[in-house]
């Protein structure tokens, strides 16, 4: 009676304990990284890209671009900024060439 038990408590405990593990596995975390386009001024836009509540780039004017012009289009920030963010989530380099922003359709 008493082995009988055991045995069954035990086997209730792993089905338990595979169920929270099965749960937990599929809980999806909140995104590390997260992108914010803003207004600047009256005719222009740029970016922020945050990790948390952290804030790690800031990104007022177009990159690569000679002199300090923002972008015309929020559209064109929002695509730029989502490259960026892209690649910081492969872990690749993130940084912005001519013809990246060629290959965004942005207008410079």
């Amino acid at each position: 009676m008493k082995k009988s038990k055991i045995i069954t408590g035990t086997g209730c405990l792993i089905l338990l304990l595979a169920t929270g593990f099965v749960c937990y596995r599929n809980i999806t975390p909140a995104a590390r990284y997260h992108l914010e386009v803003m207004k600047l001024g009256e005719n222009g836009y740029g970016y922020k890209i945050y990790e948390g509540e952290r804030t790690i780039i800031v990104q007022p004017f177009i990159p690569v671009i000679a002199g300090k012009r923002a972008f015309r289009a929020e559209q064109d920030a929002r695509r730029v900024g989502n490259l960026v963010l892209e690649r910081i989530e492969a872990g690749d380099e993130f940084t912005i060439s001519k013809g990246d922003l060629d290959n965004l359709g942005v207008t410079y």
